[in-house]
């Protein structure tokens, strides 16, 4: 189980951990994002370019809150609550803010009391 935090306005940031190609590790805060709900990870372009990790798809059309963009998409290797999880990263343009996707949910489940101050994933 991962605990997490509440943000300044109620947004829910998880600490995960992203392993470069060179298996160097990056601690970052990843904001659950409940409008991304058919992906695991978006990351800015430049920030999966420095992890070295290889592209598996290019350009994938996708629905935004913001209309239509495009995404390369990347195997990614991150590590939530000591497990290490290989899955695909989308990468964009401008992503302000690493974001954890909805399909975690598939797999962990999320406990949320806000007034108790709890947020765990797992």
């Amino acid at each position: 189980m991962i605990s997490g935090r509440f943000g300044d306005i109620g947004e829910l940031i998880f600490e995960i951990d992203l392993i470069a190609a060179d298996g160097e590790r990056f601690t970052i805060d990843a904001l659950l994002d409940t409008g991304f709900t058919t992906g695991w990870l978006a990351l800015d372009n430049q920030d999966v370019l420095s992890l070295g990790w290889a592209m598996i798809e290019s350009e994938r059309a996708m629905q935004t809150a913001r209309g239509e963009a495009f995404f390369d998409i990347y195997e990614g290797r991150v590590v939530l609550d000591g497990q290490e999880y290989i899955i695909p990263v989308l990468a964009g343009d401008g992503i302000p803010e690493s974001l954890l996707g909805l399909q975690w949910l598939k797999m962990l489940p999320l406990t949320v009391n806000y007034g108790a101050g709890v947020l765990t994933l797992g």
